[in-house]
């Protein structure tokens, strides 16, 4: 594995785990009150809907971290970085 697919691997899967870190403080305090189902709520993982929006702005004021929100956004970056390590790996090998 060639230096830059490693440093995308490593910075791609930094970023998913921090995703899916910072969705897990946003959203539990949904989950626990019944806000949102557990599979509702993780659609709210890789997507930004009115619901996701409605849940989060119930929690928002008491949340224990004063947390903003989670931006689904940043998952997918993750994921693109991921991608490009998977690309640039098997471009090198061709």
């Amino acid at each position: 594995m060639s230096p830059a697919s490693r440093f995308l691997v490593i910075s791609g899967a930094t970023v998913v785990v921090f995703s899916v870190g910072w969705w897990w403080l946003t959203y539990a305090d949904v989950i626990r009150y019944a806000y949102l189902s557990p599979p509702n709520a993780g659609l709210c993982l890789v997507s930004n809907s009115d619901i996701c929006q409605l849940a989060k702005s119930l929690c928002r004021g008491a949340h224990p971290f004063a947390i903003i929100g989670y931006r689904s956004a940043s998952i997918w970056i993750g994921a693109a970085l991921l991608c490009a390590s998977l690309v640039t790996a098997t471009a090198r090998d061709a």
